[in-house]
């Protein structure tokens, strides 16, 4: 389960070094510097090195700004965090949550693309299709 320690307002929790290394692992991928994200969004290659080491924390602005760079989903920040429903309870999906973890580990983005498209064939296929209305009959 997630952490959910809040720290306090000047103290990085372990989400927050979390995100910075998610954040550092998506520049990474895109073969982007510190100092290329930092011009993006407008921040020194120091702070963007802090983010990443979880020694600052990220603001949502400059998550927003990074994410729009990087041109990543915010929720690939949070990946391998285990998420919670508003109730509190864990996910009870562990076969989509362990496709999740899988496919953050392919680094390529052609292969993360390709298997994304694989997944989606294999959904909107005919066989699929059929099997499902199986388990929805009477």
């Amino acid at each position: 389960m997630a952490t959910k320690s809040r720290g306090n307002a000047r103290q990085p929790t372990d989400i927050d070094r979390h995100i910075g290394g998610n954040l550092k692992r998506l520049r990474r991928q895109r073969r982007m510097t510190q100092v290329e994200l930092g011009e993006a969004v407008g921040l020194s290659f120091k702070q963007i090195r802090k983010y990443e080491s979880g020694e600052n924390r990220i603001s949502a602005g400059v998550l927003f700004l990074a994410a729009d760079t990087l041109k990543a989903p915010i929720e690939d920040f949070y990946a391998g965090l285990p998420m919670v429903d508003a109730d509190g309870a864990e996910p009870r999906d562990s076969e989509a949550e362990e496709l999740s973890l899988l496919f953050q580990q392919i680094t390529d983005p052609r292969e993360r693309l390709s298997f994304l498209r694989l997944i989606k064939e294999i959904g909107d296929s005919e066989i699929f299709r059929q099997a499902r209305a199986n388990r929805r009959a009477p």
